[in-house]
């Protein structure tokens, strides 16, 4: 079978060309987009199969079906790196769509496609090799109670994490100080003790002392004091801290 594979990293496409030869196929590779362009708007006979990366052609500044409705060729093609399967397998994906879309102009029967379909899967699917594919990265589980835990929809939704997170990197305000000062913004409608702030850090794993905590919230107010845009303050009134905004 003549194949034409593409993708902008070029030792993916490498590798797939050199695991199709190694069972007959005859592949040709492109290492620049343009090329290929030239190529398929010159071949008066089409390869077999074209394998393309899926973030190459999938917009509209450049589909390859439209490209190809254009320039009237008919030649079957598959994304290696598919996100959007339609089946069960990535395999099932590929036949699917030759079977639903393209069957008109295959130049081999679908058994020989099947073939070629099931040692690309394997081969990208591959714990060696898939890392490497973008879009092949499995998402991350989320852990049980992570909303919960982590607070997340109202990190999510607090506009005003975008302000201390400035402000971090304003000033290039270490991880502690930045921590303490997450917790000020998160509280910052409720005057808080020392206890109190001690206890937030209880609840996520971390040991600090009063004194260190004191020692932390001075080191945070002189930063704050000599911050260029002065857009908040801590506040500090009969044993307890509040941070307020000055700039709204």
């Amino acid at each position: 079978m003549k194949v034409i594979i593409y993708s902008p990293v070029k030792e993916i496409s490498h590798i797939i060309s050199k695991q199709l030869t190694c069972q007959g196929h005859k592949c040709v590779i492109f290492e620049y987009l343009e090329d290929l362009s030239s190529l398929i708007r010159n071949l008066k006979k089409g390869p077999d199969l074209i394998i393309l990366d899926y973030l190459s052609f999938n917009h509209d500044l450049f589909n390859i079906y439209t490209y190809l409705n254009k320039l009237n060729k008919q030649i079957p093609v598959i994304f290696f790196n598919d996100p959007c399967l339609t089946r069960s397998t990535r395999a099932a994906h590929w036949k699917a769509i030759l079977e639903m879309t393209q069957t008109k102009y295959l130049t081999q029967g679908l058994c020989n496609y099947s073939e070629i379909f099931t040692t690309l899967e394997k081969l990208v699917e591959s714990e060696a090799l898939a890392p490497y594919i973008p879009l092949l990265q499995p998402p991350k589980l989320f852990p049980k109670n992570f909303l919960n835990e982590n607070n997340l929809l109202k990190l999510i939704n607090n506009d005003n994490l975008d302000y201390i997170t400035s402000f971090k990197l304003r000033n290039n305000l270490p991880n502690n100080l930045f921590y303490l000062l997450n917790i000020f913004e998160e509280n910052k409608d409720h005057p808080m003790e020392l206890s109190k702030i001690i206890d937030f850090y209880k609840k996520d794993g971390k040991k600090i002392s009063e004194r260190s905590l004191r020692v932390h919230i001075s080191n945070l107010k002189s930063i704050i004091r000599n911050d260029e845009k002065h857009e908040f303050i801590i506040d500090q009134d009969k044993g307890t801290y509040r941070l307020i905004r000055i700039v709204e």
